[in-house]
């Protein structure tokens, strides 16, 4: 009989690395070179959505981040005052800021990819009107929302997975 283990279902369950098959897809995607225009116009979108949105997004992740790096620093120093630790937290909100708006620097070349100079100057156009500006300023929300609702299912998810791949695989044979 063939053997495989749950550490084999759950490393196909994750993201394969660098050169994992979602990776290939991106960069083959990736790879085809946008126009110049639309690079332009790609830019034109990302600064008119990114800096509130990134703002927002950091300091979300921020929030959720904080009462657990917070408990690690006062069980590593219990003497710690709170004037040290706000000083921690608005580097911690600096640091995301700025990562994050490092990452969305490179955004141009996928949003040009995906989308024509001309469709992204409709996506701006959108974005300036009352409704478009409204689902700039509430994305993030929306995501924690979303994220609100997915993330307590994963564990769920994960397990009737596993559970089906090993009905799967035990039926063909393989030992589990």
């Amino acid at each position: 009989m063939k053997a495989f283990s749950t550490t084999a279902l759950a490393a196909a369950l994750t993201f394969a690395g660098p050169t994992g098959p979602l990776q290939a897809q991106v960069q083959a995607q990736v790879q085809a070179a946008p126009s110049v225009e639309a690079l332009e116009a790609a830019r034109d979108l990302l600064v008119l959505m990114s800096r509130d949105l990134v703002a927002h997004l950091a300091g979300q992740v921020t929030t959720q981040m904080w009462p657990a790096i917070e408990s690690r620093l006062r069980a590593y120093n219990p003497k710690i005052d709170a004037e040290a630790i706000a000083d921690l937290r608005k580097e911690l909100d600096r640091i995301q800021f700025e990562y994050m708006m490092n990452i969305v620097a490179e955004g141009p070349v996928i949003y040009a990819s995906h989308f024509t100079a001309q469709e992204l100057r409709e996506i701006i156009a959108f974005y300036r009107t009352p409704t478009g500006s409204k689902l700039l300023h509430l994305t993030p929300q929306l995501t924690a929302e979303v994220m609100g609702m997915v993330t307590p299912r994963m564990p769920d998810f994960y397990a009737q997975t596993v559970e089906a791949f090993r009905r799967v695989l035990r039926s063909r044979g393989y030992n589990l």
